[in-house]
Formats: structure tokens, C-alpha cells, sequence
């Protein structure tokens, strides 16, 4: 790197740089002497940036608005995407299987995800939804995009899924400026883990109806978290009584060591147990019952058990 250093008594400071790289010659000038002759500076910079030094190093640059607004706004040629390329560059990272169309329904892009998942052939100019998908015609998905191209509003369903028996879709269909955006995802895990949900409170429904059964869940560390009405008619006490006690606790003494053997069996050995105890309810006499444990598994790992008791011959 070669400096060629003016007349300083002439230049007021100047000091040229050649840059070997850019083969172009770079103007310095110290602080002082920008405040001393700012309008030959400020001149100077409109063909080309002045750098500003301060105790001998560079700190600012001097540079006319038009170069400015180049830097930081560059034109269309030097690599500005239209917002159709921002979102189809997008939607190959997304999760969920994203189509663009016209307002004629005409596909202009299709991400992986929804080639695979929607069975769509490959892309030409002028292909539309139905043609790509003839199963959309009168279907349920149709009417919503439809509808959206139609009013502009953005819909959301949950929805058969025309890809695959017994499967079900989550369809989002989104308005975007002359564009229809339609989003699909595969909901089917989520829908089959509702129903079991739905099924799971009907079961404990009808235990917490019948007096001689009663249901209890307890943590790893053999703790009442929740139970139903029979069982706290059964000890005679109520919900926030019962709560946070140890289910051990609540059998009889001399039994209390073989039952939490039976927990501990469950729980370190993820092994479903029955066994019969007495519990010492919150009033005179014990009361005999039948129980059967069965480890609860979460996403996560071991999240307790379900105890199912129901009463036995005293």
C-alpha cells in the first residue's frame, strides 16, 4: 500500500491513498482541516468519498446524498426481490405446505412440502388448482378460497383432508395484495389425541357416577394431584384436603410398607400393579378397596399414575 503525501502547507492536510485493490485513489483529510475549509470538502465529496481521520486513523466518511441513497437503497438490477420471490423464499422453509396463485387460481409456486403433500404434478404456466388437484372441484376447500378471493378475508378451517383417508387438514387461505395464499398442514395427530382426550373425561365421568369405583392420579412421588367426588365421599374429606397428601399415607399403618412396594413397582419398573388395602377414612372403621395402578407417560417422561379403586368385601 503506497501513500503519496501532498504539500501539507499547500493541501491544508490532504493526504492520498492508492488502494491497490480498487485501483482507485482515496482522499484523507484530518478533522481540523474539514472544519477549517468544510465547503471544499463538502464539494469534493460529491464525486467522491472523503474519509475524515482523527489522530491519524480514519473515523468518518464524506459522502455526497446521492451516493448515499445508492448505498442503502440499491435498484431493482442489484438484487431487490419482488415480493413474490421474498415469499416463495420463504415458503421453502416453512412447515406447513404453501401454494400461491392468481386471482384466476392460476399456481405460480408450490413449495416442497406441498408438492408432496398435496400429490401435485409438476408446475407449468397456466396450471390451476383444480387442474392440479380435480378433487378440489366442490369440494369444502374450494368454496374457502373462493370466498377469500371474493370478500378478502382470511379463513381458517380444520377440515377432511382430500390426501389420504381418515386424515384430516388445518387450510388457511390469506389474501396477499393480487395474490391467494394457501397454507395446509396436517392436523391428524392433533384431532386423534382430541378424541381420545374426549373419551379419557367420559371414562372418568362415569367412574366419579358409580359409588363403588372411584379414581385417583398421583405424581412419581406418590402425592394426590386429583381425584372424584366417590373417592373423597369415601375419606371424608374434601378436594384441598386431600390434595398434595401421600396416597400411602391414607392406608392402614401396618400396610403401608408393602403398598409402597407396589409404588415402587410402578414407578421404577414402569410395571402396572393390583393390589388390595385399607384405607383410614376421616371417620371411625376402615374401608377395604381393590386397586389398580397404571403408570402415566408423557412427552417428556414418567408424569405419575392412575389409580382406579374400587370397594371390596370388608
Amino acid at each position: 500500500m503506497l501513500w503519496k503525501k501532498g504539500n501539507l502547507g499547500k493541501n491544508g492536510g490532504i493526504a492520498v491513498q492508492d488502494d491497490p485493490n480498487t485501483e482507485k485513489a482515496t482522499t484523507q483529510v484530518t478533522s481540523a482541516e474539514l472544519v477549517r475549509s468544510f465547503a471544499k470538502w463538502r464539494d469534493a465529496s460529491q464525486t467522491a468519498p472523503v474519509y475524515i481521520t482523527t489522530h491519524g486513523r480514519v473515523s468518518h466518511v464524506l459522502a455526497g446524498a446521492r451516493l448515499h441513497h445508492q448505498l442503502i437503497r440499491p435498484s431493482i438490477e442489484d438484487g431487490i426481490l419482488s415480493p413474490d420471490e421474498r415469499l416463495t423464499g420463504l415458503g421453502e422453509w416453512l412447515k406447513e405446505s404453501l401454494i400461491l396463485c392468481t386471482p384466476d387460481e392460476e399456481i405460480l409456486y408450490a413449495n416442497a412440502r406441498a408438492r408432496q403433500y398435496c400429490h401435485l404434478p409438476p408446475l407449468r404456466k397456466g396450471l390451476t388448482l383444480t387442474e392440479a388437484m380435480p378433487d378440489l372441484e366442490g369440494s369444502v376447500v374450494q368454496v374457502q378460497y373462493r370466498r377469500t378471493l371474493a370478500t378478502g378475508e382470511a379463513l381458517n378451517a380444520d377440515i377432511p383432508s382430500m390426501f389420504g383417508e381418515g386424515r384430516w387438514t388445518h387450510l388457511q387461505t390469506i389474501p396477499l395484495g393480487n395474490r391467494l395464499v394457501l397454507l395446509l398442514r396436517d392436523i391428524t395427530e392433533e384431532v386423534e389425541r382430541y378424541r381420545m382426550a374426549d373419551a379419557k373425561e367420559g371414562m372418568l365421568e362415569a367412574i366419579s357416577l358409580h359409588p363403588d369405583v372411584s379414581y385417583a392420579r398421583i405424581t412419581p412421588r406418590g402425592l394426590i394431584e386429583k381425584t372424584d367426588d366417590s373417592f373423597e365421599e369415601w375419606m371424608g374429606l374434601a378436594q384441598d384436603k386431600l390434595h398434595g397428601t401421600r396416597l400411602q399415607d391414607l392406608v392402614m399403618r401396618e400396610q403401608r410398607l408393602a403398598f409402597r412396594g407396589v409404588l415402587d413397582k410402578v414407578f421404577e419398573e414402569n410395571l402396572p400393579q393390583q393390589t388390595e388395602v385399607q384405607l383410614t377414612p376421616n371417620h371411625s372403621g376402615v374401608l377395604s378397596v381393590k386397586i389398580a395402578i397404571v403408570p402415566l407417560h408423557g412427552a417428556y417422561g414418567m408424569e405419575g399414575a392412575s389409580v382406579i379403586m374400587t370397594r371390596a368385601e370388608s
